[in-house]
């Protein structure tokens, strides 16, 4: 069939036509806003899951929504190698966007003008030549988000610019990616702010989503954080959902699958979002019409395998070192885990203490994450059967 008219759609944070299993998240975040804007207290939200499962495309989904209600809204991904200034070189930036999108609806009352010369005062204070560009015909505040100490100026951004949007009838809502990924300091001041908020109703929140050992990481940050935020998992689709991510998208392109082949689809994604638009799209394209056959769909999940050992599975496969793509075979043994480290290193004959740094490099480049004390895990389902099917040589 025609690829241009190809409904899937495999990718980095690219949204599907159909985004399904996400009702109660959605759902929840809604309440989030609605409590807020009543003047109800609530708490800030965290998601977690495995690379894969659909984090990305839920976050830019909220943020839509807030946007949409008017809130004033920031979108960051936290990188780990970008340097100490991403986080609020990021954050200002896509806070500066929305305030000047505030005023351009004609917002100009006096709790507004003064969280923007917050803004400029923030930004300042972390990166003085980025902070002519954030278009404000204002000055910096003084004495507010100057200190240079992030754990103070963040927090002095949340309360001014939850005051500005009090006198608006909205809230602030700051969208963070990749959140495992922030410095500890990070960590603890997106905490501070959100107690700090929290204690004194000012309607600002974070929602952040990473992978699953973000918790314990905020836990370490702050030993408060587990009773800041609702913890939500995104996890694989159920088979109703996984069904209709697959069958859908094709629906409104007056296309059908037989049943058997989209059964078929759906036990081999094994209800991850992202292997569902790769197989469906590779199903799409080697399909001459419809209804999708199963031996279409046997086909297309083949060929969808080989653009996930050669993209989604390799990158990764590829930034391992030798040593550390060996410790990652040692995992495979055990499916996709988790593994006991010990146990690992048993199996490549090295003490446990000597694959420390192997074991740390992995979980940097966020290839593993540690669930649990003693224990190590892929951030990608299916890593082990990619491992598994690999040559020798790749």
């Amino acid at each position: 069939m025609d690829p241009r008219s190809n409904p899937y759609s495999p990718g980095a944070g690219l949204r599907p036509t159909e985004l399904a299993g996400r009702d109660d998240d959605i759902e929840s975040f809604e309440i989030l806003i609605d409590r807020a804007e009543a003047g109800r207290p609530t708490r800030s939200m965290i998601f977690t899951g495995l690379r894969g499962v659909g984090k990305t495309v839920l976050l830019q989904d909220l943020a839509g929504r807030a946007e949409q209600r008017g809130w004033i809204t920031a979108r960051v991904e936290a990188d780990r190698g970008s340097g100490p200034t991403s986080f609020t070189d990021g954050l200002s930036r896509s806070l500066a966007t929305s305030l000047r999108r505030e005023q351009g609806r004609g917002a100009t009352k006096g709790r507004l003008r003064s969280a923007l010369r917050t803004v400029t005062s923030f930004s300042m204070s972390f990166n003085p030549d980025g902070a002519v560009s954030l278009g404000f015909d204002v000055d910096a505040a003084k004495g507010r988000a100057d200190s240079g100490s992030l754990y103070a100026d963040l927090t002095d951004l949340a309360l001014d610019l939850g005051d500005a949007a009090v006198e608006l009838d909205v809230g602030v809502a700051v969208f963070i990616d990749e959140m495992q990924d922030l410095t500890a300091e990070e960590l603890s001041a997106v905490c501070r702010a959100c107690h700090e908020t929290g204690q004194r109703s000012v309607p600002w929140f974070v929602i952040g989503c990473g992978l699953p050992n973000l918790p314990g990481a905020l836990a370490a940050a702050e030993s408060y954080a587990e009773r800041l935020f609702e913890y939500r998992v995104i996890d694989r689709l159920a088979k109703p959902a996984a069904h209709a991510a697959l069958t859908n998208p094709a629906k409104f392109e007056g296309v059908d699958w037989e049943p058997d082949a989209a059964a078929y689809v759906v036990a081999q994604s094994a209800g991850y979002p992202y292997f569902i638009q790769q197989f469906g799209q590779s199903t799409w394209n080697d399909a001459a019409a419809s209804p999708i056959s199963r031996g279409d769909a046997e086909r297309g999940v083949q060929v969808g395998f080989a653009q996930l050992d050669t993209g989604f599975f390799r990158a990764r496969w590829d930034r391992a070192t030798p040593s550390e793509r060996e410790y990652l075979g040692a995992m495979a043994v055990d499916g996709d885990g988790p593994s006991a480290s010990g146990e690992v290193a048993r199996r490549i004959g090295k003490k446990p203490t000597s694959l420390g740094p192997t074991r740390a490099n992995l979980i940097n480049k966020g290839i593993v994450y540690a669930p649990e004390h003693g224990q190590i895990a892929f951030t990608v389902p299916g890593m082990s059967k990619f491992i598994e099917r690999r040559t020798p040589e790749a």
